[in-house]
């Protein structure tokens, strides 16, 4: 059983890749909590009232975050259509605890922003897109505001009244044209970092006739209610996207969904996925219409935190889930950062060890970019046992955000005099628009190649150009760096304390050659560069490197493409690739730019010619796999699809199966029998292909013709299984 279970393994194999875990304590991980204001259950606390005391309260708690080697705040400054800032169109947040509409005599967005970067923080600021008020527990009606920016009064057509709640409309364009405005406000008036929102879209509950006028007047007849609301929030997304991306591309943008998408499985192979096993309960597809797998597909999210509040284990399983999330995002080159229960530690629900086994986990489901994400904020500040236990394991070290490093950004230079006095640690730039990562690296592994991509080097970040250094840390001790980080958290080359500028060099490319067509997957490869601490790979759809599809930091100097799930999902055609030599106290080089062409496997490529044999090869790789795996797993478990060519390549793929790898001669009845019975299952799956009238080169046809060639690789190796002797049997 143990055997065959490995045989299976490498069926999935053919058509899922296994995720890459990352160290212990990565150098980049999103670290993040939600500091909530909604109901006053973060900050300002009830009854807190003035702004200084907020002020007290706010910095204590950044305090206490950064204590906690975290790097991100998502701070809720619209709860409500209203504002924890100077908006110019919604009215002052009645949480700050002066009524809606009263100015608290100061503007808590500037100040958070300004707190957190003193700390090396960044600061992500959390809107609530649709949510107007509340029928229940508490008003945020705002009964007592009678200005023009209270839509109850200035555009009552915009609401939706529930039983419970109250929401803007989603389905108005002038409802999205005020949410882009309200963003692009932010923008304009604040140094964001990101803007981020929650999972409020359509109420929980459902929705039943309230949106009937909507319904009448704006859905198209050929389209279901159900898609058109999802629709209906699909364009938001998109148009919030686009208006970061025509103001401040740096801000990152994401969005915080419910941590089930849908189990409906009909809905899920309609769309070419595979549902996580086991999973029951609510989703949001059909309750609140909301999809972000579309939001993936169409590339309106920079990052998914999908809210998992559940333990390990059960109907809605974490490690299942997060699995299934970080496999989505990685497909699309996004980043996935779980959201976390802590309030679930706080009312005793979960262990430490719980939240740590979540932590952990985060790091192994995704091949670009970990995180974790705390909801809420007051777990961290009072809980010592929670405290001490991630200082001393998960959150041991410091970490920069993960980069978004598929947006075009200008090449940085060094930092410039670099000087230590003390513990205080200076130096100069020329742009203002950066922040710096600070190292230090003990004297005994100052020459270790790699040693500033650990995450044990990293001292902290910083947004001034001084650092104050930790006691008894010397020059002569350690190795001190400080490198430049951007806005979207690219880092650029580190310049060493005490050390001259070296000379730039740049690596030279080695595989694939300029022009090359290479089938997935395939291994980029470079010349070593003396002295280089990392590389940094490229990959872009246009020569000029400004479309580009994945950035890569590698301390080796090759990378395979069955590393980065995204690469596996790209269309076919040209692409170009490049790489950066970051060498401390040089400056970043990079390389030529070279074209590489992604291909398909022989079958795909010959289909329209072959379309039998195409089919039937899959089916003879599917046997010759089975028969080394009997022969010997260890022996073949790293071979490629290509070692069953043989040597006349692709068109003589079924003699090489039967008689080389199986060992049948030519005039064997046996070889003739699996012969015709591969075929007999080509030609009758070449007949179902035909008879659905598939449109060609569409992502349905793609889908079809994948599927039929798991299938028939499954049919092979099932024939050769069953040939070797082995039989089912049901085990109770």
């Amino acid at each position: 059983m143990k055997r065959l279970s490995a045989l299976l393994s490498v069926v999935c194999a053919m058509v899922m890749l296994t995720p890459v875990s990352f160290a212990a304590s990565p150098k980049r991980e999103m670290r993040a909590t939600w500091l909530t204001s909604v109901a006053n259950i973060d900050w300002p606390k009830a009854g807190t009232i003035g702004a200084d005391a907020q002020k007290k309260d706010l910095v204590r708690m950044l305090d206490s975050i950064q204590s906690m080697n975290m790097n991100t705040v998502f701070f809720h400054i619209r709860p409500a259509c209203d504002a924890l800032y100077k908006s110019s169109y919604e009215p002052w947040s009645s949480y700050l605890n002066r009524g809606r509409g009263v100015d608290p005599g100061y503007d808590p967005l500037a100040f958070c922003i300004e707190e957190c970067h003193k700390r090396g923080l960044s600061c992500h600021g959390w809107i609530t897109p649709y949510r107007y008020g509340s029928r229940g527990s508490y008003d945020w009606t705002g009964n007592n505001d009678t200005t023009r920016l209270n839509y109850k009064h200035s555009h009552p057509e915009w609401l939706l009244w529930y039983k419970s709640d109250i929401i803007l409309d989603p389905a108005l364009p002038e409802v999205r044209q005020q949410i882009k405005n309200v963003v692009g406000d932010i923008l304009a008036h604040y140094d964001i970092d990101g803007i981020l929102m929650d999972d409020y879209f359509y109420p929980y509950g459902g929705t039943t006739n309230q949106d009937s006028a909507s319904v009448r007047k704006l859905k198209p007849s050929d389209i279901s209610v159900d898609d058109w609301r999802r629709q209906n929030v699909n364009k938001m997304v998109k148009e919030v996207y686009d208006t970061i991306q025509a103001v401040k591309p740096w801000v990152t943008f994401g969005v915080s969904p419910f941590g089930i998408w849908t189990t409906n499985y009909v809905v899920a192979k309609q769309r070419g996925y595979t549902l996580p096993s086991n999973i029951s309960g609510g989703n949001m597809y059909q309750e609140i219409y909301c999809d972000p797998v579309a939001w993936l597909e169409e590339g309106t999210v920079d990052y998914l935190s999908p809210q998992l509040y559940w333990k390990i284990g059960g109907a809605q399983d974490y490690k299942t889930l997060s699995k299934w999330w970080g496999d989505m995002c990685n497909r699309f080159g996004k980043h996935f950062y779980s959201s976390m229960a802590i309030y679930r530690y706080q009312d005793g629900t979960f262990s430490v060890n719980e939240m740590q086994q979540q932590a952990q986990l985060n790091r192994t489901v995704t091949d670009n970019a970990p995180g974790a994400v705390f909801y809420q904020t007051m777990g961290w500040i009072y809980d010592k046992k929670l405290r001490k236990a991630f200082l001393a394991d998960e959150f041991q070290y410091p970490a920069l955000p993960p980069a978004i490093n598929w947006k075009p950004a200008r090449e940085r230079a060094m930092v410039e005099n670099l000087q230590q006095n003390g513990r205080t640690l200076t130096w100069t730039h020329a742009d203002d628009d950066v922040h710096f990562a600070v190292y230090a690296v003990a004297n005994s592994f100052r020459n270790r190649v790699g040693v500033y991509s650990l995450g044990e080097a990293l001292l902290g970040i910083t947004y001034n150009k001084t650092f104050t250094l930790p006691e008894g840390m010397t020059e002569s001790g350690y190795r001190i760096a400080v490198s430049v980080v951007d806005k979207y958290n690219n880092e650029y080359a580190l310049r060493i304390l005490g050390e001259d500028k070296t000379e730039a060099v740049s690596t030279t490319l080695v595989s694939p050659n300029d022009g090359d067509a290479r089938k997935l997957p395939f291994v980029f490869q470079w010349t070593f560069v003396p002295k280089a601490d990392s590389y940094v790979l490229q990959v872009a759809r246009d020569e000029a490197m400004t479309d580009i599809v994945m950035a890569q930091e590698v301390t080796g100097t090759s990378f395979s493409t069955d590393m980065r799930l995204n690469l596996q999902h790209l269309p076919l055609g040209t692409y170009y690739w490049r790489v950066k030599t970051r060498i401390p106290n040089s400056g970043d080089c990079w390389s030529e730019v070279r074209k590489v062409i992604f291909s398909t496997a022989d079958a795909v490529e010959n289909f329209n010619a072959y379309p039998e044999a195409a089919l039937s090869w899959a089916a003879f790789l599917g046997m010759g796999v089975a028969h080394n795996w009997d022969a010997g797993w260890e022996a073949h478990k790293d071979d490629a699809y290509q070692a069953y060519y043989g040597s006349k390549g692709w068109d003589n793929m079924d003699e090489h199966i039967l008689h080389d790898v199986l060992g049948l001669k030519s005039d064997d009845p046996v070889a003739k029998k699996l012969n015709d019975t591969l075929l007999s299952c080509a030609l009758a799956t070449l007949g179902l292909i035909r008879h659905e009238g598939i449109e060609p080169q569409t992502d349905l046809g793609f889908y079809v013709l994948v599927r039929s060639y798991t299938v028939m690789y499954r049919i092979g190796a099932a024939i050769e299984i069953r040939r070797l002797g082995y039989k089912k049997v049901l085990i109770n």
